[in-house]
């Protein structure tokens, strides 16, 4: 995660920069996938439960509409400031 934070603060630091910080996201959460599917493997070759790969894929929309809704409300809390 630490890859993500620099790459924040480095589009923050440009002044907001938004394919830094859209790359910082994206980074983010590439990193919350692998985490979610190496738990998913690790799990079901330990206990051989089918039903954990689905329950490990399942916090992939989470994670994603998490940052979906971050990088919304960033956009309109600009675009209110800027309009006032």
């Amino acid at each position: 995660m630490s890859l993500a934070r620099a790459k924040r603060r480095v589009g923050e630091q440009l002044g907001g920069e938004k394919l830094i910080l859209a790359d910082a996201a994206e980074t983010k959460i590439c990193v919350l996938l692998s985490i979610s599917t190496l738990a998913g493997l690790a799990l079901f070759s330990l206990t051989g439960a089918a039903w954990l790969d689905p329950a490990a894929g399942s916090s992939s929309p989470s994670s994603r509409f998490h940052e979906g809704r971050e990088a919304w409300e960033a956009n309109s809390s600009k675009t209110t400031s800027d309009e006032g």
